[in-house]
């Protein structure tokens, strides 16, 4: 099991060097803790996923079109994404072109000059963006459910709306740029080959990195959440969507939420769970049906998730109600082989899932932003086969201890969530 380790530069940034002896690809990463989070009035609503648009826009010294063909020229690909949490921008290039990255990057970070020109463009860009979104129920869905449980950074779209996207000057995004973005903040990632010795790459990214300046950067707004039980008729469907949703304890530490994860693969993630089997091939209610959740230092959430026709969303939320009931009264508590199937699963998911350069960059990138340091694979492993039978039906049973909020989407006006709730 191939162990990445850490490094810093002069600046204080830290680096995770990941050698994949006999890999032709490298991936670099530049990842900046700031994200939706750290927007802190409407006013400033997208100005995270709009600056990260804008740094392909143009440098001190390249334009837009300059970025790009530096890196598609020699075969490379690079793009980034936004979160709550942060923004990555990053790269995969041949192993001979790594340093053509660590430049693009580091110019991409510290140089951008937003032009005029392309911020008029790129507002309409993200508007579109915005509203391509708007035809995925799914999508309008979560924003919704984003919205009515939390309070605080999370509780808007981490794209703003287009409202607050057309506001954003230029002026604006080069004063939230300057303010937000720093070594202080971020965090280097190289994976790939050529780096059994990692020397001359850490040379190279304090040559391009080095030098940038480790200023003082804004926390983001920590967030609650508040139950919620919210219904949004949609006239051009012919499905209705839901959302259960539970409140979890906070990820604190890289492991506490262990025995909570396996419980909601067993109860949602796969042909085997116990609502894929109760749910679609028993009863044949729905078509998809899963759970899954998610959780930072100051929040936590677990969501059942699936769609319907509206003539079936009674049984299915009463056919959820039950598989709950069965298991806070013990009456059909977690075995030890759906616990060996889950165990199985996720350590599949995670190796499977580090298989390619930039797969494990942003695996060990993102969590080590999230909690400092740098994970131990063989922990992660360890962890989760120590979770016991008696350690997972307790977390299985605090979390469905509360009633769920709700949030659903379809063609009806009204729906009794309030009385399925109750079921609950």
């Amino acid at each position: 099991m191939i162990q990445p380790k850490l490094y810093s530069l002069s600046n204080g940034i830290p680096v995770i060097i990941d050698s994949l002896p006999g890999f032709e690809s490298a991936t670099v990463g530049i990842y900046v803790k700031n994200g939706s989070r750290n927007e802190s009035s409407q006013k400033e609503f997208g100005m995270s996923h709009m600056l990260e648009h804008m740094a392909f826009k143009g440098t001190t010294t390249r334009s837009a079109r300059e970025i790009t063909d530096s890196i598609e020229n020699v075969g490379g690909v690079i793009n980034a994404y936004t979160t709550f949490n942060m923004t990555a921008y990053f790269s995969t290039v041949p192993v001979r072109h790594r340093e053509i990255a660590f430049d693009i990057l580091s110019d991409i970070v510290k140089n951008s000059v937003f032009p005029e020109s392309e911020m008029i463009r790129e507002r309409s860009v993200v508007a579109q963006e915005i509203k391509s979104y708007q035809d995925i129920p799914e999508a309008i869905l979560e924003k919704k459910m984003f919205g009515s449980i939390f309070r605080g950074g999370m509780q808007h779209d981490i794209g703003g709306d287009i409202k607050s996207v057309g506001k954003i000057s230029r002026d604006n995004l080069i004063e939230y740029f300057k303010s937000h973005y720093s070594a202080k903040n971020s965090l280097l990632v190289l994976s790939g080959g050529g780096l059994e010795n990692p020397e001359p790459a850490l040379a190279a990214l304090e040559k391009y990195f080095g030098d940038w300046k480790k200023t003082d950067v804004p926390e983001y707004k920590f967030s609650t959440y508040v139950p919620a039980v919210v219904h949004m008729p949609k006239l051009d469907l012919s499905h209705t969507y839901f959302k259960l949703v539970w409140p979890t304890p906070p990820a604190n530490c890289r492991t506490s939420l262990q025995a909570l994860n396996l419980f909601m693969f067993i109860m949602g993630a796969g042909f085997g769970s116990r609502m894929f089997q109760e749910i679609r091939e028993k009863r044949g209610l729905v078509y998809y049906i899963g759970a899954g959740g998610m959780a930072f230092e100051d929040v936590g959430i677990a969501v059942i998730e699936a769609q319907t026709e509206s003539c079936k969303m009674a049984e299915t939320i009463c056919a959820i109600a039950d598989l709950r009931a069965k298991i806070l009264t013990r009456r059909e508590p977690i075995t030890e082989a759906e616990l060996s199937r889950a165990k199985e699963m996720t350590k599949g998911g995670i190796l499977m899932g580090l298989e390619s350069s930039s797969r494990r960059a942003d695996f060990f990138a993102t969590r080590s932003m999230r909690f400092g340091g740098l994970d131990d694979l063989q922990t992660i492993i360890d962890k989760l086969d120590a979770v016991t039978l008696e350690g997972i039906n307790a977390a299985a049973r605090e979390m469905f201890s509360e009633k769920p909020s709700i949030i659903t989407l379809g063609v009806e006006k009204k729906l009794p969530a309030k009385e399925w709730q109750g079921l609950f």
